[in-house]
């Protein structure tokens, strides 16, 4: 037996930020190599702020955050994906770490700038 869940309709909202820039500040932050580890994808996932007890004002940031860095990342060239290819959530792709712990760095560095912003998100890698 499945039971289904109803989900509220939350409004739009505009959060004022020009994610275009944001993005590309982003990924332009010096960042230096991290703890050496196997090779494998660095993501940034990009999350509703306020735990698991959202309230429908923090899901609507979540939901304008994650719009508007995904419309950003296809402006310039990056990967987005609502499900990455370890089914991490709205996932910003940072690249490929060739066990050299670089990516690892570009993603810590992604998200503290991300994080400055008022964006909440996470870094998350998966090793091959």
């Amino acid at each position: 037996m499945t039971t289904k869940t109803a989900r509220k309709t939350v409004a739009k909202i505009d959060t004022g930020l020009d994610y275009v820039a944001i993005l590309r500040a982003a990924f332009e932050q010096p960042a230096s190599a991290e703890r050496i580890s196997g090779c494998g994808r660095v993501y940034v996932c990009i999350s509703t702020p306020g735990g698991i007890f959202p309230t429908d004002q923090q899901i609507a940031e979540g939901k304008a955050h994650q719009a508007g860095i995904k419309k950003a990342a296809t402006k310039l060239g990056k990967i987005f994906q609502a499900r990455s290819h370890y089914g991490d959530r709205n996932a910003l792709y940072v690249g490929y770490d060739n066990a050299s712990g670089v990516e690892l760095g570009k993603g810590t560095a992604i998200v503290e700038y991300l994080k400055a912003q008022g964006i909440t998100c996470y870094r998350n890698e998966h090793g091959d």
